[in-house]
C-alpha cells in the first residue's frame, strides 16, 4: 500500500450475517503485520486464503476487495457506488461474497467495493488482495494493540466511566485538542502517517514553519504533503503528546487524520455498539505525556 494512502471510502452497506466460526468464539486475538505503518492480516474469502488485507478503521463497509482477487475468484459485479478519499470522488465496482473471514469471525453474504488498490505500489511488494472495514466487526469490541501486534474481538462493552474512555461521533470522530481548543479528528488505521491537519487549522496551532516533503497518493488524488513540528502539547483521549510532528496536505481534507504513525505507541480499542473508545499507552490505563519522534 502507498505510504499516504488514506482510506475514507463511501459506503458499502454490511448484508447477511454472521458465520459458524463468530459464534462459537466470544474472543479471540489475531496477530498483525505492521509495515511501512499499515495494518496487514490474514483474511478468508468464499473459504479460499488466506489473502493479504489491509485493515482500516478509516473505511466504511464490510471492506474491499481487490480487482486481482475479484478476477481470481470471479465475485459478481452487483451495483456501482462512488468512493470518495476525502478531496475527489470516483466511481468503482461493487462485489457479492458469500463468506469474508478474519480469525473466528466470519460475516456472510457480504458485499465489497472493488477496484485496483495496488496502484502505485512497488512492483516488489506484496499484493494487498483487500481491506477489513469497520463494519466487519461492528458488533465487537476490538482491541489494536499495536505494540504487541495483536488484534482482539470480543463481545461486551467499554464503560464510560473507565480510565482513558470517551465518546465519539460519526465515522470515529474523536477529539483533537491543543490550546487553542479541541478540532474533529478521525482514528484511521488505514493510514500511514500520524496527525494529518486541515490548512485551515495552520492558523490556530502553535509549530514551527512548514517544510514540504514530497507528493503523497490518495485513493483518488494526489496532494502535497508538509510537516511541522507542534509548540504545544496536542491531546488525544487518554493520552498526551509533546514535541510531536504533525503533516497537512494540499489540498486538504476539512477533519484531522490520526494515523497508524501516532496510534503505533498505543492501545485503541473500539466498541462500535455504545460509540465509544480507549486509546492508552500500553500496559497502562494511565493518562501519560511523551515526546514524539
Amino acid at each position: 500500500m502507498h505510504p499516504f494512502l488514506i482510506l475514507a471510502l463511501a459506503a458499502a452497506p454490511l448484508q447477511g450475517g454472521e458465520g459458524p466460526h463468530a459464534a462459537a468464539n466470544a474472543e479471540f486475538s489475531i496477530p498483525f503485520e505492521l509495515d511501512h505503518g499499515h495494518i496487514f492480516v490474514s483474511a478468508y474469502v468464499n473459504g479460499r486464503g488466506p489473502y493479504r488485507f489491509g485493515f482500516d478503521t478509516g473505511a466504511s463497509g464490510a471492506g474491499r476487495a481487490d480487482a486481482r482477487l475479484t478476477a481470481e475468484l470471479s465475485l459478481p459485479q452487483v451495483a456501482q457506488t462512488a468512493n470518495s478519499d476525502g478531496v475527489t470522488v470516483a466511481a468503482a465496482d461493487v462485489v457479492s461474497v458469500e463468506s469474508l473471514r478474519l480469525g473466528a469471525l466470519e460475516k456472510r453474504n457480504v458485499t465489497l467495493i472493488s477496484r485496483d488498490y495496488n496502484k502505485g505500489r512497488d512492483p516488489g511488494a506484496p499484493a494487498l488482495m483487500g481491506i477489513i472495514a469497520r463494519d466487519f466487526f461492528a458488533d465487537r469490541v476490538v482491541t489494536i494493540d499495536y505494540p504487541k501486534r495483536t488484534i482482539t474481538f470480543r463481545t461486551g462493552a467499554l464503560r464510560s466511566d473507565e480510565e482513558g474512555v470517551f465518546a465519539y461521533s460519526g465515522s470515529l470522530a474523536v477529539p483533537v485538542c491543543f490550546a487553542a481548543g479541541c478540532f474533529p479528528g478521525k482514528l484511521d488505521t488505514g493510514s500511514s502517517r500520524g496527525i494529518v491537519v486541515p490548512k485551515a487549522l495552520l492558523a490556530k496551532i502553535s509549530a514551527s514553519e512548514p517544510v514540504l516533503v514530497g507528493k503523497a497518493a490518495r485513493t483518488n488524488s494526489i496532494a502535497t504533503l508538509y510537516e511541522m513540528q507542534l509548540k504545544e502539547p496536542v491531546r488525544i483521549g487518554g493520552v498526551t503528546a509533546v514535541a510531536q510532528k504533525v503533516l497537512y496536505a494540499d489540498p486538504s481534507d476539512s477533519a484531522i487524520n490520526i494515523g497508524s504513525d501516532f496510534l503505533k505507541d498505543y492501545v485503541l480499542t473500539i466498541d462500535q455498539k455504545h460509540r465509544l473508545v480507549r486509546l492508552t499507552m500500553p500496559d497502562t490505563n494511565q493518562a501519560e505525556a511523551r515526546p514524539r519522534a
